[in-house]
């Protein structure tokens, strides 16, 4: 059967409310159309008078509301409700009668009825079938949620645990029970059956190894605050990053990744850095060890100019960082005298000016010997300045103030400072005092203040040369 003669069409603009009505009297029928349309509702109503048209309008397109009539010939509510449930178990379903005792009622609403309305109090339908297509909408949207939650909970990567703290008197956090765990919480971490444990009989030891995990969770527990932290479990020998969070007072969530291989990969790293650093330093050291065989008479100088410079930079609150680029300069400042004929390096007599000039050409020598060398920190423009001076009298190429690196005008003290004080082919050493005068006398204009005031520093505290 099809709507009955005189129902309201449905209307042109929103959708019309789809209702199924089950009664076989036209007339009440018909009331129940007039008493939704006068509410303001447009409908689309079927009607069906006994359970074989009931069950072809079921087959077909689904409805807003399904109403049904207690009592049909050969048929009840109670047969329409199963139906229905099978067919649309979403549709909200009334029963519209004209008399049915407490109990049926009772019995229509445990087996899921969402209300009953008696026909002399019609007045009431229109609010029930709004309450029970709201509540219907709103059990759709809380069992999506709770569906897409469980799918959610179900597949993340990460593990996942829902726990209570436990405290003591003092109100300090000393265990924590888990309430609730996901597939990946056993994958990540290999435990098994946790739920209802607390971690100290799972995990014995774990609040002496981990105090600062338990400070977290308790403070999560009792706050709502969320945190995070990353530690090394040592209890189960892995990294961990965990999120978390609060829920309701005295339970926490955590959520937490295994970021261990990423922590190997970075300790890996940090050796071979390590490694490559070692390797570079006594590479550099035989460079400087091979300058000094070739050129007695300075034998151990590179190692006593980078002696100072480091206690200077150290005097200057350099990071260590840049204080191992100085001592690395230090180790092969003169370098280049490789390229100096040895004759004129071990002369014993004053230099002619020929000669002054290719011992000059050293440190641009040794720019060009140390470029290649892929270093940290920039050696070779430190060594290829070491010999330039403040005012631009120095070389190679008369650099001037903040044009020289401070390593470099470091450098440059402590290399005049340590040949003064040393015996040379030439001549004999000068003596410190002498350097000192040397530096100070050139503080500001030649050499760099703040360097020659923390060079006297060390050597008022007690520096000294390393012997030869």
């Amino acid at each position: 059967m099809g709507e009955t003669p005189g129902l309201s069409p449905p209307s042109d603009g929103d959708r019309p409310l789809r209702v199924l009505c089950l009664d076989d009297s036209p007339p009440d029928a018909e009331l129940v159309s007039m008493t939704l349309s006068r509410a303001g509702y447009a409908l689309d109503l079927d009607w069906a008078a006994d359970r074989a048209a009931f069950e072809a309008l079921l087959a077909g397109e689904p409805y807003d509301v399904i109403l049904a009539d207690y009592a049909l010939p050969g048929f009840d509510a109670h047969g329409a409700l199963a139906l229905a449930r099978a067919a649309s178990p979403g549709t909200p379903f009334i029963c519209v009668s004209g008399t049915i005792g407490e109990e049926a009622t009772v019995e229509l609403l445990k087996r899921g009825a969402d209300d009953i309305v008696l026909k002399d109090k019609l007045a009431r339908l229109p609010f029930s079938v709004q309450r029970a297509i709201d509540e219907r909408a709103g059990a759709a949207t809380l069992a999506g949620s709770e569906r897409r939650f469980h799918s959610l909970f179900e597949n993340l990567l990460n593990g996942y645990a829902y726990c209570r703290m436990i405290y003591d008197a003092a109100g300090a956090p000393i265990d924590f029970v888990y309430l609730d765990v996901n597939p990946a919480f056993e994958r990540v971490t290999g435990l098994k059956g946790v739920v209802g444990r607390p971690v100290s009989e799972v995990i014995p030891g774990i609040r002496d190894l981990s105090p600062e995990l338990f400070e977290v969770y308790g403070r999560v527990a009792r706050t709502g605050a969320p945190e995070t932290i990353e530690l090394d479990l040592k209890s189960l020998g892995m990294w961990l990053f965990i999120s978390v969070y609060g829920t309701e007072p005295g339970t926490f969530i955590a959520v937490f990744e295994d970021t261990t291989e990423r922590h190997e990969a970075v300790k890996a790293l940090l050796l071979g850095a390590e490694r490559l650093r070692r390797t570079i330093d006594s590479a550099v050291e035989a460079m400087g060890a091979m300058i000094a065989a070739r050129d007695p008479y300075t034998a151990g100088h590179e190692k006593r100019v980078t002696e100072l410079a480091v206690a200077i930079g150290e005097e200057l609150g350099m990071t260590p960082s840049a204080v191992h680029g100085l001592r690395l300069a230090g180790l092969v400042h003169d370098v280049g005298k490789l390229t100096v004929p040895a004759e004129i390096l071990n002369k014993p007599s004053v230099l002619s000016p020929i000669e002054l000039e290719l011992i000059k050409g050293h440190a641009a020598a040794a720019y060009e010997i140390l470029k290649p060398i892929d270093f940290e920190y920039p050696v070779a423009d430190i060594v290829v300045q070491h010999h330039e001076r403040l005012d631009g009298s120095g070389y190679p190429a008369g650099l001037r103030d903040e044009e020289i690196l401070p390593e470099a005008r470091i450098l440059a003290v402590a290399d005049v400072v340590e040949a003064m004080a040393s015996h040379r082919p030439y001549r004999a050493a000068l003596g410190l005092e002498a350097a000192l005068d040397e530096v100070s006398a050139g503080a500001g204009t030649r050499y760099d203040d703040d360097a020659v005031a923390a060079c006297k520093r060390v050597f008022a505290r007690g520096f000294a040369f390393t012997a030869l």
